[in-house]
């Protein structure tokens, strides 16, 4: 059994593999390393196969809309069941054409999750329960008025 690294020695491993296309920070003991969409592949293919990562589990890959100043963040959490450390791995993506690559050729149940990441978590639409619509009937409590 392998001995979990700290968030600090995963982000060194993680910046001598990608360099400037990588941003690593501890947060709360635990590794968030933001990637640009280009080397995000990679960098899972990476936290999956290197032996002192093996970060072989894919907890869930899930979305944020953060604005369209901002745009959209894609979330994935890796564990390692062997070494019992974890790695949630950001990539920012723009407002328009927000396009991230898939990794469910690595991590196949990350199919699901890509998919149901896709649109759900959108706030760029209005939705229905959200719009103020008149009452179709009587408001309680008036009489309605016959014609004789």
């Amino acid at each position: 059994m392998g001995r979990p690294l700290s968030a600090e020695e995963v982000g060194s491993r993680l910046l001598a593999r990608f360099g400037d296309d990588v941003e690593v920070a501890d947060t709360f003991g635990q590794l968030a390393a933001t990637v640009t969409a280009d080397r995000y592949h990679d960098l899972i293919r990476f936290l999956r196969d290197e032996p002192e990562l093996a970060c072989d589990y894919c907890d869930f890959t899930g979305g944020v809309d953060l604005g369209p100043e901002t745009g959209f963040e894609v979330v994935t959490q890796l564990t390692s069941t062997e070494h019992h450390h974890d790695v949630r791995v950001k990539v920012r993506l723009p407002a328009t054409d927000p396009v991230c690559p898939t990794i469910s050729d690595l991590f196949p149940t990350c199919d699901w999750h890509e998919r149901e990441t896709m649109f759900p978590l959108r706030k760029d639409f209005p939705l229905m329960s959200r719009e103020v619509k008149p009452w179709p009937g009587v408001p309680e409590g008036e009489e309605v008025e016959e014609d004789e």
